[in-house]
């Protein structure tokens, strides 16, 4: 078959490449996509969450992380109490923008009288951690690295609270 030429291979050229361009937009967008969002009900039955397979709990505080610089959420900052493990979690929850953008992320719980439990790391989703808390008072901290120009959002208590 003869080849053409002149501007008939030109327009082959470039619908040719065109067409490859679209496949590797399409390819790098669906790539790029982030993965679904989890939920505070994710994290209180995960093993990586608060490990309470019961799922059960009460929300005894919530706070948000806002980055005011950027006008934006960044995450939700959850004080959990599960009766059935006589446990306290603390989920730093990734949400709007920052959910599935891994950047710092931390959780802490301080229980009084007890050794502190943190988990903290480049987390897209959330940090969280639980522990036996029957019979003490509690201290906890929420914190996300904005993802726009760094520093960190946090949400501490600094006194003793939920003691029961």
């Amino acid at each position: 078959m003869p080849q053409p030429k002149g501007p008939a291979k030109r327009r082959r050229i470039l619908h040719r490449a065109g067409a490859a361009l679209g496949l590797a937009l399409g390819t790098t967008v669906f790539a790029a996509s982030p993965a679904s969002a989890h939920t505070i009900g994710e994290a209180v039955v995960s093993n990586q969450g608060c490990g309470w397979a019961n799922g059960g709990y009460t929300v005894l505080q919530r706070d948000d992380l806002w980055d005011r610089d950027n006008n934006m959420p960044l995450g939700e900052v959850y004080v959990l109490w599960n009766g059935t493990y006589r446990e306290n979690c603390i989920v730093t929850l990734r949400v709007g923008r920052a959910d599935g953008v891994a950047s710092w992320t931390e959780a802490v719980l301080e229980r009084q009288g007890m050794p502190t439990l943190r988990d903290e790391g480049n987390y897209a989703h959330y940090a969280a951690v639980s522990g036996y808390a029957a019979g003490t008072c509690i201290k906890w901290t929420g914190a996300i690295q904005k993802i726009y120009g760094g520093g960190i959002i946090a949400s501490t208590t600094t006194t003793w609270r939920y003691c029961s």
